[in-house]
């Protein structure tokens, strides 16, 4: 079922975006000593390697990643540069780019491989069959709001 107050994901063509402010160039320019040409020319071809889905609250950034390219790797922001997720919105965003039966994972890593630059989350999708080692066997969901119950709090889909 679709989260409450969802509108779907849509595919935008890299040619919607503006090209990078120079502020961004800048930043890459020093982070890589690069020329400011350079940098720029890195960061369109890094932009085109990528698919951009909107829609009202995000912006999701795809990109096929791993050995063989068959994972994918999810990058998530919101378009307002907000702090606040919602999991059932990033279950959503996985089953509209990945589909329903491709597990992901969000990944909180050892401080030495520590990547923490923005207001961004990041989903790594598996490849098609493979399931992670861990979590339930069986689907358990409730959809009914419970407020009586402590621990227990659903809100409603």
């Amino acid at each position: 079922m679709t989260p409450r107050y969802w509108k779907p994901l849509k595919l935008i063509s890299n040619a919607n975006f503006r090209p990078p402010p120079p502020e961004l160039v800048a930043i890459v320019a020093k982070q890589y000593s690069l020329t400011e040409a350079a940098a720029r020319e890195w960061l369109e071809e890094d932009h085109r390697r990528y698919e951009f889905y909107t829609n009202d609250i995000y912006q999701v950034q795809v990109s096929p990643t791993g050995v063989n390219a068959d994972y994918l790797h999810l990058n998530i922001r919101r378009r307002d540069d907000g702090m606040v997720k919602d999991w059932r919105h990033f279950q959503q965003i996985k089953n509209e780019i990945a589909g329903p039966e491709r597990e992901a994972v969000e990944i909180y890593p050892a401080e030495s491989r520590l990547v923490d630059t923005s207001n961004k989350w990041h989903l790594w999708v598996l490849p098609e069959g493979e399931k992670v080692n861990l979590g339930w066997a069986t689907r358990d969901i409730q959809y009914e709001e419970i407020r009586d119950v402590p621990g227990l709090r659903q809100r409603p889909l």
